[in-house]
């Protein structure tokens, strides 16, 4: 093992015959100077590595596990064993001196939330502390679920059917999938609210807006029949929990599924089909479609940063979008022009892109400027790695504290990258 004034640390396989060095790996243990030192705990060696992040390093299976440690900013440390403190460790840090021992490993605590029903997209309320979960219940299951057995519910057929005599919204015995919204409580993981909606109504995407100092559940649903090849229509739905009630603020019928939700500069983002839409909020107006792009064979993705719009394409790669707001104009600036099946795209930076394909590769495109108007159009590859899963969710964030000292980090950003087989990565992008 070496580390680097970074934080970062290399760490390799030795062969004890030859001395040569093998399988050469680097993983980033924090932003400052790391120290390493060798201490003896549960009849194993382990390795304590000092820094803003501490860091227990030991081998399981042949493998090196990395566990982080309930303490920050440690300078030093030194192995001790004594009668009245036996297999210690003394820690040094700027603030004082501790003198304590290493519990049993730690490991990463995971609950698992019984639904009964299958969960397709989650999204996080934190002015309210509650989840927004969109499940799909099969109606031939008879065994109870969260849909069924919360006493709080809503329909959308009986709100629409107060409203519109519409038959997508009529209640159908036969029918066997039912999509749901379901609002559950951070902490107790309580069922508060299931939501139910139209009996061929999909649930396809949801996103946490804010807006008008209030906070709102933006859903996409899509009406699924078996004589469309794809969804002719569909729904843009506003939802607010007041913390006792889910209310319907406003909803707005659309040409197409909305197949993915997200915001830019404060307004409502929506990928319907092949068209990216901005939607313009208020309570007492409603929704009101203010600009479209229709240059997209499938918009499955939608990222933003600032008035940036990032658009994956069904098989169309990647597109960079810019949003006009004194105009009312979505224009393209920029587009990857190879053929890539997209899973899900992330803005790292205002000029590198990352996508992932259904080949199970992930790769990297950037925005040069040049003085030809072609160069600056074009999103060039600069990177790409073949990672071996299908990716479908990218989110910013990190499974460690941030750094207590508030220094910036020498990294841009951390990626998580959740798989279809429900298991996740992380990454460190430099």
């Amino acid at each position: 093992m070496a580390t680097l004034g970074d934080g970062s640390m290399f760490y390799c396989d030795i062969d004890s015959d030859t001395g040569k060095l093998t399988k050469k790996k680097k993983i980033a243990l924090g932003i400052h100077s790391t120290t390493l030192q060798l201490f003896h705990a549960f009849d194993a060696n382990h390795v304590f590595a000092s820094s803003d992040r501490p860091t227990v390093i030991y081998s399981n299976s042949g493998k090196l596990v990395f566990s982080t440690v309930n303490m920050q900013d440690i300078n030093h440390m030194c192995p001790i064993n004594t009668s009245a403190y036996p297999d210690a460790l003394a820690l040094a840090s700027s603030s004082g001196f501790t003198v304590g021992s290493v519990a049993t490993i730690q490991k990463l605590h995971i609950q698992t939330i019984p639904l009964g029903e299958s969960p397709k997209k989650i999204a996080y309320q934190e002015a309210t502390s509650t989840y927004g979960i969109i499940t799909l219940r099969n109606n031939n299951v008879t065994a109870p679920s969260v849909s069924t057995l919360c006493q709080n519910v809503s329909d959308s057929s009986d709100v629409a059917n107060g409203m519109d005599p519409d038959s997508r919204f009529k209640k159908d015995s036969n029918n066997t999938e039912v999509h749901n919204l379901i609002i559950m409580d951070k902490k107790t993981y309580e069922v508060l609210h299931v939501h139910r909606f139209a009996p061929t109504e999909w649930a396809l995407s949801i996103h946490s807006y804010f807006c008008n100092e209030k906070h709102y559940f933006v859903v996409g649903t899509g009406f699924v029949t078996a004589d469309d090849t794809e969804p002719k229509d569909g729904r843009l739905i506003i939802f607010r929990w007041d913390g006792n009630t889910l209310n319907q603020i406003a909803s707005t019928d659309v040409k197409g599924a909305v197949i993915c939700v997200t915001e830019v500069c404060g307004k409502i983002l929506a990928g319907i089909n092949n068209k990216v839409t901005v939607f313009e909020f208020k309570e007492e107006d409603g929704l009101k479609s203010e600009c479209k792009y229709h240059n997209t064979l499938m918009a499955i993705s939608l990222r933003s940063r600032g008035q940036f719009i990032l658009v994956g394409d069904l098989l169309r790669s990647m597109a960079l979008l810019v949003y006009k707001q004194l105009e009312e104009r979505l224009e393209d600036i920029a587009k990857d022009y190879k053929a890539n099946w997209m899973t899900q795209v992330e803005i790292l930076d205002d000029d590198t892109f990352l996508g992932a394909e259904h080949h199970n590769n992930l790769f990297v495109c950037t925005k040069e400027g040049g003085l030809e108007e072609e160069d600056r159009r074009l999103l060039k590859l600069a990177g790409q790695f073949h990672l071996g899963e299908n990716v479908n969710v990218f989110r910013e964030g990190s499974l460690v504290l941030q750094n207590p000292s508030g220094a910036p980090p020498l990294v841009h950003k951390t990626i998580l990258l959740w798989e279809c087989k429900w298991s996740y990565w992380t990454d460190r992008l430099h």
